[in-house]
């Protein structure tokens, strides 16, 4: 195995954890909507501001980020995405009002959509002849990393009955691996 397949290998499973961690924060927050709303006394309207924020974060990150990629090369936007996904990760964690939930929502978001800007076309640059195949191999982390937050969600928070900080926390294993 030569130097650049090895390269290649290690980018293309450093995407998809990196793509995992992004999957899973839809599960989780999916499972935490209604437990923020009576951990921080929120209207539905609070909830629907606070979680959207991440939807629109990923948008925009997206939006900017094509472009931004090739400017500052996509080495140096996948780490801007893992610390805006650690800084989300931690506001989030602790989060004590609206606005802290708010903002740890929408570093996460932006941090999703920066994972997307920023792997899709490192995927189809270390791939150049099987771009299709391995973009497709890459996006089948998406509903794999659902099911792990949806697992994730249920055994923390069901099951052993932990605390919601703990269940944002698990993010943090994918987010150090990628």
């Amino acid at each position: 195995m030569t130097e650049q397949q090895y390269n290649a290998k290690r980018l293309f499973i450093m995407s998809c954890v990196a793509l995992i961690t992004t999957a899973m924060t839809f599960a989780i927050r999916a499972r935490l909507e209604n437990v923020w709303g009576t951990e921080f006394d929120l209207s539905a309207r609070n909830i629907a501001l606070a979680v959207g924020t991440a939807f629109w974060g990923f948008t925009l990150a997206q939006f900017i980020g094509g472009p931004l990629v090739d400017i500052i090369g996509m080495k140096k936007f996948v780490r801007i995405a893992f610390f805006l996904h650690f800084i989300g990760i931690v506001l989030t964690i602790f989060a004590f009002n609206f606005w802290t939930l708010f903002l740890g929502t929408l570093f996460i978001g932006v941090g999703n959509g920066s994972i997307e800007a920023g792997c899709n076309p490192l995927v189809a640059s270390i791939f150049p002849n099987d771009k299709t195949k391995m973009l497709n191999r890459f996006h089948v982390w998406f509903p794999g990393g659902i099911v792990i937050g949806s697992v994730a969600s249920y055994l923390i928070m069901d099951v052993m009955e932990w605390g919601w900080p703990i269940l944002v926390g698990t993010l943090a294993i994918p987010l150090v691996i990628y």
